[in-house]
């Protein structure tokens, strides 16, 4: 490592038996070249206390509205991410992004920050997007390498308007204030591809959500690629995600976690979960008491 703060570097040497470096790497990555990443993080949580959280504040919301005998407005850019309704109303609370039977956090899911990470992921993301896919709009800031995103850069990156790779990304973040928006998480995956990019989705405890995102995902990529779909129906899709859900690896994964071959969801958690994630179920924890 070297450097310090936003400025650190790693540098990672990942070892590869010689069949494969030579068949599968391409020419330009060999000889030891040097592979420059840009992480971005996006977050939104997808179970009741993030529902709960997001309705408890919007009704606060409407009260003091009606209080002030005003209107509601929204910010129409991300310049200045303080005139969204909730940044600044001072609930505080936890990013609670834990399973119920996890049982050690403490707190409530706080979209005010998820939605402020959002935004400056956003802006990380959109900055190299005009680095590496400079457009007319962006062209005057596309001009140097991509960026370090330093405290220097900051009013730069405020600066530039939505890439169009990342319009749908930007409309899902400008409407996730104050409500559970999946498709956040959807367009910023999305995004990262068209760019060239990569990405992996997690929870805390990487089995029961994580499960739903990964076999929707998995879904979306079999409709995709090899079924060779360019119009993604929704239902084929959800149809996919069911069976890789009740089929696939990730209830193994649960077993080997927690002892019990089911995700960690009661029907309760389920229905206020995102449609695309909810669990077939027969595979939730929760079993009817006998009568």
């Amino acid at each position: 490592t070297n450097g310090s703060h936003s400025k650190t570097q790693y540098r990672l040497e990942i070892g590869l038996n010689p069949p494969y470096y030579q068949n599968r790497v391409p020419e330009p990555l060999k000889n030891g070249a040097a592979v420059r990443l840009f992480p971005v993080l996006f977050q939104m949580g997808v179970d009741i206390r993030q529902w709960g959280v997001n309705a408890g504040r919007n009704v606060s919301s409407q009260i003091k509205d009606k209080s002030k005998g005003g209107g509601l407005s929204t910010s129409e850019s991300f310049g200045d991410a303080q005139n969204i309704p909730g940044i600044n109303e001072g609930v505080g609370g936890l990013i609670n992004d834990g399973d119920d039977d996890d049982g050690d956090e403490v707190g409530m899911a706080d979209n005010e920050i998820g939605f402020q990470l959002n935004v400056d992921g956003f802006r990380k993301l959109n900055a190299y997007a005009h680095s590496v896919n400079p457009t007319v709009a962006g062209s005057a800031a596309a001009s140097s390498a991509p960026p370090i995103f330093d405290s220097s850069e900051q009013i730069q990156m405020q600066n530039l308007p939505p890439h169009p790779l990342l319009v749908p990304l930007s409309e899902s973040i400008k409407a996730s204030a104050g409500k559970m928006e999946h498709s956040v998480l959807d367009h910023a995956a999305a995004s990262c591809q068209k760019l060239g990019g990569g990405s992996t989705i997690f929870c805390k405890s990487g089995k029961d959500r994580t499960g739903m995102q990964v076999t929707f995902k998995e879904a979306q990529f079999i409709q995709r690629f090899i079924d060779r779909k360019d119009a993604v129906s929704s239902e084929e899709i959800f149809a996919k995600a069911t069976t890789l859900r009740i089929y696939g690896n990730r209830v193994p994964i649960c077993e080997k976690n927690a002892g019990e071959a089911m995700y960690a969801f009661n029907p309760l958690q389920a229905q206020f979960m995102p449609a695309m994630l909810k669990p077939p179920p027969i595979t939730t924890q929760w079993k009817k008491p006998e009568t």
